[in-house]
């Protein structure tokens, strides 16, 4: 795909795109979670299942970004690591210390770069 003239950024657009980051985070979060509750914590198998199936969909999700693989995948990644932090605050109670919330913060920042920095 072309690249994203600057004038098409507004806040529309990067709270659609930051939202699609944000959904494929939880389904392929929330798909493994049940695969390592099943695998793990020997639950039922069924756990498997539709953590297969929400994994399934996580692996669409992305290609409904307005963007290149590559550059998808990498901005993905950022908000993935973020996510994963906001989980684990939330579903494994583990709150987070100062160098995940400031190493949470650097990868956002870059994924904000690498995704919406004007070409």
């Amino acid at each position: 795909m072309e690249s994203i003239p600057l004038t098409d950024y507004n806040i529309s657009f990067i709270a659609s795109t930051f939202g699609l980051f944000v959904i494929a985070a939880l389904c392929e979060i929330g798909g493994g979670y049940l695969v390592w509750l099943w695998l793990r914590e020997k639950r039922n198998k069924s756990l498997a299942l539709v953590g297969g199936a929400i994994l399934f969909i996580y692996g669409i999700i992305p290609t409904l970004q307005p963007s290149n693989f590559g550059r998808v995948y990498a901005s993905y990644g950022g908000v993935f690591v973020v996510m994963a932090i906001i989980w684990g605050l939330l579903i494994d109670k583990k709150r987070p210390d100062k160098y995940e919330i400031i190493g949470g913060m650097i990868v956002l920042v870059g994924a904000a770069v690498i995704f919406y920095a004007p070409r």
